[in-house]
């Protein structure tokens, strides 16, 4: 404010200057014209002039701005529509982000009266037709945006959501596919395309569709890293059985053979596949090859069912056979424990007791589950001591229940591996654990009607 003060005032005095200066020059204009002649000083002749290019200048300004007079008033409304429709949209969005979905279709709907982006406006129409239960609204916006390049994969990814909220998983897979051949790198169209192969069962074709989502979602964490391995060796695991299923000439075992280690490459604790590579490798007549994957799942993570096949291939005597199974405990906790604990039952089993209390005692109390605190109230009923036996029985209610297969997603606990929960229909979510959220328990007990209590029967 200052400095344009300053301006006008320094203005000032140059024009007083300017002015002063030209009437101290001496000089006389005559002008003769038409019969008139026309005597002025020189200085007020330069002042005329002036003042007369200022005239013209300021009538010629003011003829320009009225001829556009009515294309600035037309901008004007232009903007100020653009700049209205664009707040409807803005608003618009936020009622669909916070689940307003009145709010949201009215906005919609201004905005599409205001502005002309159909991408933006339809886009925002499908997303509150879709919130307010509108499916056949939201259907047809979603199919206006997958007529333009340009939105056509949200329109895709929009109307397979639609079809699976409808329970149509046929349309739905078929509108994935879709927006997955028009971004072959995108995760969240892979990731439909893999769930809805996977829950037809067409394992083969939800590889690749896995393979995507992997490349594009490595994820950071471990659980995201941990997820995606399960899922990879479910779809390994499970195409593997299927191709035996449909054929067992050479070729389809070596297929089978192939997923089943890339089953146990994503996850080595994921024992079930090892226990059928074994089978295969056995049937194939290569003992050899079913002892190396046995005893590699085994210092994965020790299961009882490995151990009795390790068993029935070493071909060895009781002593021989414990011997070996200590070898392949593996090194760190809490392993290491369940490991001991696995080889204390099988070395109970064929009658080592002294093995067996030895392996036991090794643990710590607190690693301790509670098959190991059963195994150690065997010991203590063979030895005769009743109190020990009691005390042991005891802690054994107390402990953390053995491994099972249990969902990460509902927790609820299953009797064997399948690829999708029977309670939340979850895929590649059953994870071999120590089961949360359940209360540890002795040994399942029968109920009346012969189900085992606490376990779901297997598919």
């Amino acid at each position: 404010m200052f400095a344009r003060l300053l301006g006008l005032v320094v203005l000032v005095l140059a024009g007083a200057a300017l002015a002063s200066w030209l009437g101290a020059q001496p000089g006389m204009l005559q002008l003769e014209w038409l019969g008139w002649q026309l005597e002025m000083r020189t200085s007020l002749a330069v002042a005329i002039l002036v003042i007369l290019a200022l005239a013209l200048l300021f009538i010629d300004r003011l003829f320009r701005g009225l001829l556009g007079l009515p294309s600035w008033l037309g901008r004007n409304l232009t903007r100020r529509r653009t700049e209205s429709g664009h707040r409807a949209l803005t608003l618009g969005l936020m009622a669909v982000s916070v689940g307003e979905p009145d709010e949201a279709r009215r906005q919609a709907a201004r905005a599409q009266r205001l502005l002309a982006a159909p991408r933006l406006t339809d886009l925002l129409s499908a997303q509150a037709a879709h919130m307010s239960g509108d499916h056949k609204a939201a259907g047809r916006y979603f199919t206006s945006l997958t007529r333009d390049p340009d939105t056509a994969f949200l329109g895709h990814i929009g109307l397979a959501r639609l079809a699976l909220e409808n329970d149509q998983p046929e349309q739905a897979l078929a509108a994935a596919r879709r927006a997955l051949d028009l971004r072959p790198k995108s995760a969240l169209a892979a990731r439909q395309v893999m769930m809805l192969e996977a829950e037809r069962g067409n394992w083969s074709a939800a590889l690749p569709a896995h393979a995507v989502v992997a490349a594009a979602d490595p994820g950071d964490d471990a659980a995201t890293q941990t997820g995606l391995g399960r899922q990879r060796a479910a779809l390994a695991y499970l195409d593997a059985l299927a191709g035996l299923e449909r054929g067992a000439d050479p070729k389809s075992r070596r297929s089978a053979a192939a997923g089943l280690e890339a089953a146990l490459t994503a996850v080595p604790e994921f024992w079930p596949a090892a226990m059928q590579l074994a089978a295969l490798h056995e049937e194939a007549g290569s003992p050899r090859k079913a002892v190396k994957w046995l005893e590699t799942a085994f210092r994965s993570m020790p299961h009882d069912d490995l151990a009795v096949r390790l068993r029935t291939l070493w071909k060895t005597n009781d002593g021989a056979y414990i011997a070996k199974l200590i070898k392949l405990i593996p090194k760190g906790e809490p392993r290491a424990a369940e490991g001991r604990r696995v080889v204390a039952g099988a070395a109970l089993a064929h009658g080592l007791v002294g093995e067996a209390r030895r392996l036991l005692e090794e643990i710590e109390p607190v690693d301790r589950d509670a098959a190991a605190w059963r195994l150690i109230s065997r010991l203590a009923a063979e030895a005769g001591d009743s109190r020990a036996e009691t005390d042991a029985l005891r802690e054994a209610g107390e402990a953390p229940r053995p491994r099972c297969w249990q969902c990460t997603a509902c927790q609820l606990v299953h009797e064997s591996w399948r690829g999708h929960c029977a309670g939340c229909a979850g895929f590649a979510t059953l994870e071999w654990r120590r089961p949360d959220g359940v209360t540890p328990l002795l040994p399942p007990s029968s109920t009346a009607d012969g189900k085992t209590a606490g376990v779901n029967k297997p598919d």
